[in-house]
């Protein structure tokens, strides 16, 4: 069963400073445009106490809904229900059970979600592929798609990024009906664009996300081991792209993104984003060609296995 108090483990918190636990503090990501547009259409405040607010409106943020919510900058979305993979039930995988009963409470609440996102079976760590047993995963996930399928709604697989080996499994147990969250892939494909044509600033990046790679992992399950990653200074400038190929240091670079870009000099300017994206504008043509190639080469396996 969801244990709510596991959720908002102290209520005394508000949602803005970190009362519902799987959403954190209250910062300036997508997520929160989308918890924003839900208090406004609401009418309730992200910075009373959990315990002052009603329950229907922590239900909204829990389990989802069916609203459509219009956010900052006027597009409109749905409330996704990602509940079961979430930090809040640490790494234990959703059974079948499990997502069914989340499922039928959902549909007698009246909530009609879009997608649904359990926490399978194995481990989906940004930017490699699949750890774990692909017969458990597939016989789990065969069940996890029909109950989906019963209740309506798109199964989401979570960092969804270059999980090929479990790709033909997706597509077919869910007929094609499915949700992939990726992201982190693309921005490892322009750092490959970055490690081919800038050397030298690939290299100042690279030690800089060393540094940061302590503090990054904080919001992150990885299981990275740095000592598997050459020490840039060992290799030619050709070599620096052959380091994508490589799953530890392809874990580095994605999940210390949001601090490469943001990480700034004494006098308040950035060190390497404005570089970064200079060059990405110069080599655009070659980065849409490898985010065509890469992506494309997701979607050739999740729908291979949809149509054998």
């Amino acid at each position: 069963d969801v244990n709510i108090d596991t959720i908002v483990p102290d209520k005394t918190l508000s949602i803005a400073g970190g009362g519902i636990a799987p959403l954190g503090k209250l910062r300036e990501t997508r997520k929160f445009d989308v918890v924003r547009a839900i208090a406004r259409k609401h009418d309730f405040s992200l910075y009373e106490p959990v315990e002052d607010l009603p329950d229907e409106c922590i239900t909204l943020l829990v389990f989802g809904s069916d609203e459509l919510f219009r956010i900052g900058d006027g597009v409109e979305t749905y409330s996704e229900t990602t509940v079961l993979n979430t930090r809040a039930f640490g790494l234990t995988p959703t059974t079948p059970e499990q997502h069914y009963y989340v499922a039928s409470e959902l549909a007698r609440r009246g909530v009609k979600p879009v997608t649904v996102a359990p926490r399978f079976i194995g481990e989906f760590q940004k930017g490699i592929d699949y750890i774990g047993d692909l017969a458990q995963f597939e016989a789990e996930f065969s069940v996890h798609a029909a109950i989906a399928k019963h209740f309506g709604y798109k199964i989401s697989v979570h960092s969804g990024s270059d999980k090929f080996s479990v790709f033909s499994a997706v597509g077919k147990y869910t007929e094609g009906r499915f949700h992939l969250k990726t992201a982190g892939t693309n921005w490892l494909e322009a750092m490959k664009i970055i490690a081919a044509h800038e050397p030298s600033l690939y290299r100042e990046v690279h030690k800089y996300a060393l540094t940061a790679f302590d503090a990054a992992s904080k919001y992150y399950h990885v299981t990275t081991n740095l000592a598997n990653i050459p020490d840039v200074d060992t290799l030619t400038d050709a070599e620096l792209p052959a380091l994508f190929d490589n799953n530890d240091a392809r874990q580095l670079i994605h999940i210390t993104y949001g601090l490469i870009l943001n990480e700034k000099g004494a006098d308040g300017a950035f060190l390497y984003k404005d570089r970064l994206y200079s060059a990405w504008r110069t080599y655009a043509e070659e980065y849409y060609e490898a985010v065509h190639s890469h992506i494309g080469h997701h979607l050739a396996l999740l729908y291979k296995g949809f149509q054998a």
